[in-house]
C-alpha cells in the first residue's frame, strides 16, 4: 500500500511540476480525477483481493515446501535403502564366500573318507580273493585226492583189506 501513494504522490508531484513550468495547462485536463479514481480502484483491488492473493502465494510457496520436503524424504529414503542393499550385499558377499570355504573342506573330507572306505574294501577284496584262492586250492586238492583214491580202490592191482584201512586212518589221524 505504502509503494502505490508514494507512486501515486510522485505522479501528481511529477504532474504538477510539469504543468507549473508552463507547457501543459493542467486545468484542462482530468488527471487528478483519473488519478483518485485509480487509487480508489487499486485500494479496493487491495482490499478485496490481497488476502486472497496472498493466500494462494502462501499455499503455492507451502506446496512447494512440502514437494521439497517429501523429495528430500524420498532421497534420503533411498539413500538408506541404498546402505542397506550394500550392507547385505557385502554380507552376502562374506557369506558366499564361507559357504565356499565350508564346502571346500567338506568336499576334502569326503575325499578322504572316500579313500579310506576304498583302500578297507581293497583290503576286504584281496583278503576273500586270497581265501577263495585257497579255498578253491582245497577243494582241488580234495578233487584230485578222491579221484586218486577212486583209481586205487577200482583198480585190481592194489586191493587193501579192512586192516590196512584202519592203519592208513590211523596215521593220517595222528
Amino acid at each position: 500500500m505504502r509503494y502505490i501513494l508514494f507512486a501515486l504522490t510522485t505522479l501528481v508531484v511529477f504532474n504538477v511540476s510539469y504543468a507549473s513550468s508552463g507547457a501543459v495547462d493542467i486545468s484542462k485536463t482530468d488527471i487528478v480525477e483519473r488519478l483518485i479514481n485509480f487509487a480508489i480502484f487499486v485500494a479496493l483491488m487491495w482490499y478485496l483481493l490481497a488476502d486472497k492473493a496472498k493466500k494462494i502465494l502462501s499455499d503455492r510457496s507451502n506446496s512447494i515446501s512440502e514437494r521439497l520436503s517429501q523429495t528430500q524424504s524420498k532421497v534420503r529414503e533411498a539413500r538408506e535403502k541404498k546402505e542397506r542393499a550394500l550392507k547385505r550385499l557385502k554380507e552376502a558377499r562374506e557369506q558366499a564366500i564361507e559357504i565356499s570355504n565350508i564346502a571346500k573342506k567338506e568336499a576334502n573330507m569326503s575325499v578322504l573318507q572316500i579313500e579310506e572306505k576304498t583302500k578297507e574294501q581293497i583290503s576286504n577284496l584281496i583278503k576273500a580273493n586270497d581265501e577263495a584262492i585257497e579255498f578253491q586250492e582245497k577243494l582241488l586238492q580234495k578233487q584230485l585226492i578222491a579221484e586218486i583214491l577212486q583209481e586205487i580202490f577200482s583198480s585190481k592191482a592194489l586191493e587193501l583189506d579192512s586192516y590196512d584201512y584202519v592203519s592208513i586212518l590211523e596215521k593220517k589221524v595222528v
